[in-house]
């Protein structure tokens, strides 16, 4: 499909001009629009429609009905951290993300079960990161360590490279469509947290993909166990059993461990 093809920027304006999708990369948008345009048999309005729900499924479904409030958080955070009590204001902010959100009252366990099987990290990666990038306090790292934070969402990565800013972390925060362009760069160790179920829905074999190409020797992918709403679909044989096949063979070290709703998995290539 031509990227001046009138029917596909018809579908990008649509999508890209609503509110809920307005924040997410354009080469996201432009990607999703073009498969929802071949599904629909060139169908403006349906794609349009096929594009939302594409969207929805591996971004919107994880934020609130309304846009969250970044520059509000923001103005919080900085105003608690005058006074040096800035955790509260963290925590809050970092609740309206879904994925980030159950995972923090077993984050503590979570990166210390994490951190008790890799090297001391001088750079972490963290892919489709959502919120997870403000929880860095808790994750027990290394003070001088370089945080490499993206995600789709352009609104969000601004907000995650002020707060880190303001937390004094050495760090990068780029806007990165993992489908669209490779990862490149080492980084000691590298966070897929439940990313490649995600990328799966995508393109199938996407995900498996970027755990073998990555430049990185410690990788640490987890999977959900149950749903956004909480229902338990098997979600945890067959994550295991995709694992155990892709790894089968492979000169890897894989160890796991659970947290409530997630499975996880750190890997030493």
């Amino acid at each position: 499909m031509s990227e001046d093809d009138p029917k596909l920027a018809a579908v990008v304006s649509v999508v890209a001009g609503s509110k809920r999708y307005a924040v997410v990369a354009e080469e996201t948008v432009r990607r999703t629009a073009a498969k929802a345009l071949v599904s629909s048999g060139g169908n403006v309005a349906d794609a349009a429609k096929r594009a939302k729900r594409a969207l929805h499924e591996i971004y919107g479904a994880y934020l609130p009905g309304s846009a969250p409030n970044y520059p509000g958080a923001l103005r919080k955070i900085a105003a608690a951290a005058e006074s040096g009590d800035e955790d509260a204001a963290i925590d809050a902010a970092v609740r309206v993300h879904a994925s980030t959100r159950e995972r923090l009252p077993h984050l503590a366990e979570f990166y210390r079960e994490i951190l008790a099987r890799v090297p001391e990290p001088a750079t972490v990666r963290d892919l489709a990161c959502g919120l997870n990038p403000l929880t860095i306090r808790s994750m027990g790292l290394p003070a001088h360590v370089r945080y490499l934070a993206s995600d789709i969402d352009t609104r969000q990565m601004a907000f995650i490279d002020a707060v880190l800013s303001l937390l004094g972390v050495d760090h990068e925060a780029t806007v990165h469509d993992l489908v669209a362009a490779p990862v490149t760069g080492h980084a000691d160790v590298t966070l897929l947290l439940k990313t490649i179920p995600c990328l799966e829905r995508q393109r199938a074999g996407l995900g498996w993909e970027l755990l073998d190409t990555i430049d990185s020797p410690h990788i640490v992918a987890t999977f959900p166990t149950k749903s956004l709403g909480n229902r338990n679909k098997g979600m945890f044989q067959t994550h295991s059993a995709a694992m155990a096949a892709h790894t089968a063979g492979k000169p890897w070290a894989v160890d796991s461990f659970e947290i409530p709703n997630e499975l996880v998995y750190v890997i030493a290539k």
